[in-house]
């Protein structure tokens, strides 16, 4: 049983189709109970199991009560996937105090309530696998990216906290870092202010990515054959986030 957040669209839809096609019973969270409802009938007509609660992750309150009506409803919960997240491209002298802190409270605050209200609710006592959605900014300055890679930057360190103080219960609990992933809202806004529309690939490998890069990913880290893998944050970027120069020396 997965509980997906932000799984209306984009990549968290990805991974709840992924999970959902390997046998899941999935759940989606989100704010807007209409992208919810298309979202739930698409994936239920290719034959997934998958319902939806309506939360904002920055609500405790709803988060909790999203997550008692999965154990309730569906009698278990093994998987936590936090992918919401807020974000708009904005360099750091034009980001207001709301902006940035909508996008901290989103990002850091409300992957802290899923997974504690997760924890609290089931994964204390039977365990499960916690997968959070970051960036790729680890220990980087990033442009037009001030809050999110500030907020991002908790993110990964709640990952490693969270692996070692929840391993002893049987809970294991890792990041992806997604580089450009195509078709997204993120990547068409930030396409439209930093290079005037043109989202081509800058990785070595020359891919643009795909929701379901990450969903593999996700779908991997959950299954048994992770079992030694905790604590750990993975870019998927074609190596985009380890090319320093960024010289785009093609093939030397």
């Amino acid at each position: 049983m997965a509980l997906v957040t932000g799984g209306a669209t984009g990549i968290g839809k990805e991974i709840c189709r992924v999970l959902g096609e390997h046998g899941a019973r999935v759940t989606l969270a989100s704010r807007k109970r209409e992208n919810l409802e298309a979202a739930v009938e698409e994936l239920t007509a290719e034959g997934i199991d998958a319902e939806f609660g309506v939360c904002d992750v920055r609500d405790a309150q709803a988060v909790r009560a999203v997550v008692d009506q999965v154990v309730s409803h569906r009698h278990r919960l093994d998987i936590v996937v936090n992918n919401a997240a807020g974000n708009f491209p904005a360099p750091m002298s034009n980001i207001s105090p709301n902006g940035f802190k909508a996008v901290v409270d989103i990002d850091l605050l409300g992957t802290y309530n899923v997974t504690r209200a997760a924890f609290d609710a089931r994964l204390r006592d039977h365990g499960g696998s916690i997968v959070n959605i970051s960036a790729p900014f680890e220990q980087k300055g990033v442009v037009y990216q001030a809050h999110v890679a500030a907020a991002k930057a908790g993110v990964d360190s709640l990952t490693r906290t969270c692996a070692v103080e929840w391993g002893p219960y049987g809970n294991r609990v890792n990041a992806i870092a997604p580089g450009s992933i195509g078709g997204t809202e993120g990547v068409r806004r930030f396409a439209d202010v930093v290079r005037g529309g043109d989202d081509r690939p800058t990785n070595p490998l020359g891919l643009q990515g795909h929701g379901s890069d990450i969903a593999y990913l996700a779908l991997f880290l959950c299954s048994p054959v992770a079992r030694l893998i905790s604590g750990q944050v993975i870019a998927v970027d074609g190596a985009g986030t380890t090319d320093l120069l960024r010289m785009g020396a093609g093939r030397i």
